[in-house]
């Protein structure tokens, strides 16, 4: 994937987190039920193409850390989609 396809996917999934804030405040819920779910499928394709130290493995645990540590920059909303990609990348 290029840089610049990298760094696309990462601010559709900023505009994902926009819209499901929106979502929160009209109903209470987000897209974590339902067929909304569907939209974190973007979430696994931009850890897919993140580091190595991010990929899936199979003891959960570590797993879930991997995934903690990915999802804290992919969220985090000081960082620019730049900044995001050479964290994620690293």
């Amino acid at each position: 994937m290029s840089r610049e396809d990298f760094i696309t996917l990462i601010k559709v999934a900023e505009g994902i987190l926009k819209l499901e804030d929106g979502c929160r405040i009209m109903t209470g819920c987000g897209f974590e039920m339902g067929e909304g779910t569907d939209v974190y499928l973007l979430w696994e394709m931009i850890r897919s193409h993140s580091a190595p130290h991010f990929q899936n493995v199979s003891d959960i645990d570590d797993d879930s850390e991997q995934y903690q540590a990915f999802s804290d920059i992919l969220e985090n909303r000081e960082f620019t989609a730049e900044e995001k990609y050479k964290r994620l990348v690293a």
